[in-house]
């Protein structure tokens, strides 16, 4: 993906074997740093298809609590582990 280079402190990443990222198999990766611009995901099982979109988050203190806000999600990209 593409950095993100204002008001991004992070990004979430999901992926799922169902397009509707609906079940069990749905996993969510966090980011903290905002210049990651790639990740390996490992431990995906042999010739599935995976569906992953990916977010932005910022953090935002408000009265002393962090609070994240997100962006909306990325288009869904289809890709087949190896």
């Amino acid at each position: 993906w593409k950095k993100q280079k204002i008001q991004a402190d992070g990004y979430q990443i999901q992926y799922c074997i169902n397009r509707n990222f609906k079940g069990k198999t749905r996993k969510n990766i966090f980011i903290k740093k905002a210049k990651t611009f790639s990740k390996k995901i490992t431990k995906l099982k042999a010739r599935q298809k995976y569906y992953v979109r990916l977010r932005t988050l910022k953090n935002v203190k408000i009265d002393g609590k962090t609070t994240k806000f997100y962006s909306d999600w990325s288009n869904v990209k289809t890709v087949r582990a190896k």
